[in-house]
């Protein structure tokens, strides 16, 4: 049976994917979802499984998110973070579909004195921003309705993600060392799957590229003190662990990361109506819904 205001969920079980599928059980909206079996670089395979199905949203969650790899591996990068998006484009045209498709910070160089806004000047400076950007550009360029939303910083509990990585460094070491030059905000997961269930639930007039991230302005260095603060309170750290500030020149990496992630969120506050929390409440929210999912293993 055909339902009309299907959601199409592609990288469903990415970090991101998995929490939208869950608020997509929440709200009762149906859906398909697909992950790897369904190879989204190959617009026959695509066609194949949408075939007899119709869907209002496509909501790609998919991409290579391994930054310093990607400098090494650049066809694969581009392959899903460009190639991919230009084929669910193509689906999106076909079946009269709005596609929502995430970016990232890394399209700027990171060197502005001010949160970035959607009209600034692009300019990546890794593989890695090179093929997101790529894919934004195939996005717009295809006459598919679309949303875009670049976002910064992303962490969740369905995957690796900085919050873990700390936690394990801090009870392993007793100390880590973080750079204190590179600013930003996160993006906690599941709100930010709320809020894009929320807009589709509204069937939002707006379209284009939208700034997305949690409220505030911190560095990697702030964030790692929060988190070593609330490992200690959940008990999940024995000792409070040395967090020692470093400059990102002792802390080489195969790509230079953006100094300054910041962005200017008001035209998806404005537009999309999303809803934009600090992001020392997401972290709590974070641990909470973490000792849940810890407790149903």
């Amino acid at each position: 049976m055909v339902k009309k205001n299907q959601v199409w969920l592609v990288g469903a079980e990415g970090m991101l994917g998995h929490q939208v599928q869950r608020q997509l059980f929440r709200t009762g909206i149906p859906f398909l979802a697909t992950d790897r079996k369904v190879d989204f670089c190959n617009l026959s395979t695509l066609r194949n499984f949408i075939s007899g199905h119709s869907c209002s949203w496509i909501i790609n969650c998919a991409a290579y998110t391994a930054v310093d790899a990607a400098e090494t591996d650049s066809e694969k990068a581009f392959a899903l973070n460009a190639e991919g998006p230009k084929n669910l484009a193509a689906m999106a045209v076909e079946l009269g579909a709005t596609l929502v498709h995430i970016s990232t910070d890394y399209v700027f160089n990171g060197r502005l004195d001010r949160p970035y806004r959607e009209e600034d000047l692009t300019d990546p400076q890794s593989v890695y921003g090179k093929s997101k950007l790529a894919g934004e550009e195939v996005v717009r360029k295809s006459g598919c309705p679309h949303i875009i939303l670049r976002i910064s910083w992303l962490y969740g509990v369905y995957g690796k993600n900085f919050v873990e990585t700390m936690l394990r460094f801090m009870k392993e070491k007793g100390q880590v060392k973080v750079v204190n030059d590179q600013i930003g905000a996160p993006t906690y997961a599941a709100v930010l799957a709320e809020n894009i269930v929320s807009f589709i639930s509204r069937k939002t007039p707006s379209r284009g590229i939208f700034h997305y991230a949690d409220a505030g302005e911190i560095s990697w260095f702030d964030f790692a003190c929060a988190i070593a603060k609330e490992g200690l309170n959940q008990k999940l750290l024995d000792s409070a662990p040395r967090v020692i500030p470093i400059p990102s020149s002792e802390f080489p990496t195969p790509v230079t990361r953006p100094a300054n992630s910041l962005f200017n969120k008001s035209r998806a506050i404005k537009e999309l109506g999303m809803q934009i929390h600090p992001w020392h409440e997401n972290l709590a929210h974070y641990f909470e819904e973490r000792r849940t999912a810890h407790a149903n293993i």
